[in-house]
């Protein structure tokens, strides 16, 4: 099943807040610092069924809908976990373009472009926090769509793409948990429940890192290092199984779960 949406995505859209597993983000708040958290990532690839297909293997549950954007020209399929979700995203064809500050086709093709095929958005912790884009802790952003990019973030395309959301396009807003969908949504093969730690390796250059990721670091809302090739660890309920899965090389990712 495909859809195809011109804006924002929209899934099981409702305005009521879900309960979140408060321990994970006590946990969180406790462990950063930060007003912020991450809300979602997503893995530029170039063969998106055949990395849903690694990943359903892998026993992750992915809902067969397709979400087209137009205006980026990708098509994705989203995992959602209990905290937060993974995307997997692609370019519709090889002409497609992008008319955000991620640039997907660079992304895309990261093995050429040598960009970063990763990104990550960040959401307020709290709703009533009173902050305006003009308060946001990094400097020169730009807003695209109610979205807001650091420049330096977007002119150094090796570093993983990093935005921040407005709260009304929060994971705790656009999926209903209560709904049978919600919850169907959610249930995994492999029985994880919450992505518990990040870490992104950037391709090593001379390059230093640009303000947000130094930001990123500082606040402890992932870990960043560098080498010879992009890679995102991801680690599901703190490692409880101690097992470890390297979807490399059709996928830049290790779990850890």
């Amino acid at each position: 099943m495909i859809t195809t949406y011109k804006s924002s995505l929209k899934i099981d859209c409702n305005e009521t807040t879900f309960q979140q597993n408060n321990k994970i983000r006590e946990n969180l708040i406790q462990k950063n610092n930060s007003s912020f958290e991450i809300d979602r990532i997503f893995v530029c690839v170039q063969d998106g069924d055949r990395a849903i297909a690694i990943l359903k293997q892998f026993g992750l549950y992915f809902p067969d809908t397709v979400i087209v954007s137009e205006s980026e020209g990708t098509r994705s399929q989203i995992c959602f976990l209990d905290n937060r979700y993974l995307a997997i995203v692609w370019l519709k064809d090889e002409r497609s373009r992008s008319s955000s500050a991620i640039n997907f086709p660079a992304r895309v093709n990261w093995q050429d472009s040598r960009a970063s095929p990763f990104g990550v958005g960040l959401s307020r912790i709290r709703d009533t926090l009173p902050l305006s884009w003009d308060d946001y802790p990094v400097e020169n952003l730009t807003v695209d769509r109610y979205i807001a990019y650091s420049k330096q973030n977007q002119r150094n395309i090796i570093e993983p793409s990093v935005f921040f959301l407005p709260d009304r396009l929060k994971y705790s807003k656009i999926l209903n948990r209560e709904l049978p969908k919600g919850k169907r949504y959610r249930q995994h093969p492999l029985g994880v429940k919450n992505i518990t730690d990040i870490k992104i390796s950037v391709q090593a250059g001379k390059r230093r890192n640009s303000e947000i990721i130094n930001w990123l670091d500082r606040e402890r809302l992932l870990d960043i290092d560098r080498a010879d090739a992009p890679l995102m660890e991801l680690t599901f309920d703190k490692w409880i199984q101690g097992k470890i899965f390297d979807a490399r090389p059709t996928l830049p990712i290790v779990f850890h779960y």
